[in-house]
């Protein structure tokens, strides 16, 4: 392919979750895709980390940033993923090693642009045409300040920063959703293409909004974009083309599955080394008694000091084992979760028990995704510290007391998500910071005397 003048390539990735499993194709994309241009922009729009995969895990997504290097991307913003689910001195040092620049305009440590990040990025192509790139995060207000970031509002920001802006032609790298993006595309003039992510939408051929051109490419590396623009000599785009990829459509080529095999044998290689206790016996979490989900909660209870733990057994992904490694209870709560103090009367109380069992009836083999959630089912409701009898709710042996005050743990996926739409009203919701329940458990594990380590 020859070079065409006024012509610049845009290639992107979002959401990878640490799905490797098409990272092969995706590199060869990335670079089949770019040959020939002079002008040629790689972006990764956030969330690429998730602590899902063993490797992200065991190396807190530095294995992330070794392999969007050899990408050779011009930039990356973050998503949810980076920003909570690391601890902030994770984070801090996330891009140590990156060859790319990180744009996050509205994300702040006490007010400044984290060191390893910048505002925004301003590039000049071969043909004299100035190009600014933003970048935005979703700021997840309850949750951010806890983490020790400050996230501002992205439409405030972006106003300011398109309005002091010189350049040709702006991009906006979006970790904030369709919804966002096509407000932003509807409501800024001086917007021109939108790169978005977080909702993990697909527009397969683009979308174009008054003058604003929207891409999206899905989730898991499923799908890959390619943007081609032609500009005429006062940097006008006169021409667009946007794809969104099925990576099923590339083809595979010898070493691919050794490739992604190898990923993941390094992530559970890595994490097998620390053993976090020897148990008496295994557990196992199914019926009648579910085990090893009572395990987690007590465990949970104890490292908080609640005597109150509801959640569900699908949480638990695997049995537990006698001899319990990290590689193991990673394993088995692979979830990006954690939990949430939730302080009710005892009215409140004893009608969410009764609605945690009427919904959870209905939940029990629903597949459930989102929210934080790696494992399969809902499975069934799994109470410790609570007695639900059939006139009376116990708290610690005790009848609940209508207007006395208690205190229960939850996941944090039922306050977010629609399942149990009591909770969203009832008391006072604590989100625990910053750890996920399995660093709870190991945590927890590690401490206890009568286990042996």
């Amino acid at each position: 392919m020859s070079t065409q003048e006024n012509e610049l390539k845009i290639l992107h990735l979002n959401d990878l979750h640490s799905h490797f499993e098409h990272y092969p194709k995706i590199k060869r994309f990335f670079a089949e895709r770019s040959a020939g241009f002079s002008d040629v922009l790689r972006f990764d729009i956030g969330d690429n980390v998730d602590r899902s995969h063993a490797l992200t895990e065991a190396t807190l997504g530095k294995a992330n940033v070794e392999l969007m290097n050899a990408l050779d991307l011009t930039a990356a913003t973050i998503g949810n993923n980076e920003g909570l689910g690391l601890q902030k001195k994770r984070l801090n040092s996330l891009y140590s090693a990156a060859n790319f620049e990180i744009i996050v305009g509205n994300f702040k440590d006490k007010g400044q642009i984290p060191s390893w990040a910048i505002e925004k990025k301003t590039v000049t192509t071969s043909f004299g045409m100035t190009i600014d790139i933003f970048g935005l995060t979703a700021p997840y207000p309850l949750a951010y300040p806890h983490m020790g970031w400050e996230a501002l509002d992205p439409e405030s920001v972006l106003a300011k920063q398109l309005a002091a802006s010189t350049a040709d032609f702006t991009i906006l790298l979006s970790h904030l959703g369709w919804r966002f993006d096509e407000k932003a595309a509807s409501t800024f003039d001086r917007l021109n293409l939108i790169i978005g992510s977080h909702t993990h939408h697909l527009y397969e051929y683009g979308k174009y909004i008054n003058d604003t051109m929207i891409a999206a490419a899905g989730r898991y590396g499923e799908y890959v974009g390619e943007i081609t623009l032609k500009f005429d000599g006062s940097y006008h785009c006169i021409q667009s083309e946007i794809v969104a990829e099925n990576v099923r459509h590339l083809p595979t080529q010898v070493g691919d599955k050794e490739m992604i095999q190898s990923l993941d044998e390094r992530g559970h290689q890595l994490l097998q080394g620390e053993v976090i206790a020897r148990l008496p016996h295994s557990l196992m979490n199914e019926s009648p008694d579910y085990a090893a989900s009572h395990f987690v909660a007590e465990a949970l209870g104890q490292y908080y000091q609640l005597p109150a733990v509801l959640l569900n057994s699908g949480l638990i992904v695997q049995d537990i084992p006698q001899n319990l490694t990290l590689d193991a209870l990673h394993d088995i709560l692979p979830h990006s979760i954690r939990m949430v103090k939730l302080t009710v009367t005892g009215t409140e109380l004893v009608a969410i028990i009764r609605e945690l069992y009427d919904v959870g009836n209905y939940l029990k083999t629903q597949r459930i995704v989102g929210m934080g959630f790696r494992g399969k089912v809902f499975g069934e409701i799994v109470i410790s510290g609570l007695v639900d009898e059939a006139d009376q709710v116990l708290y610690q042996a005790k009848p609940v007391i209508a207007e006395q005050r208690y205190e229960v743990l939850v996941p944090d996926q039922y306050l977010f998500a629609s399942y149990f739409p009591i909770l969203k009203g009832s008391g006072q919701a604590e989100i625990l910071f910053p750890k996920f329940m399995r660093e709870i458990v190991a945590d927890e594990l590690k401490k206890r005397p009568t286990v042996e380590h």
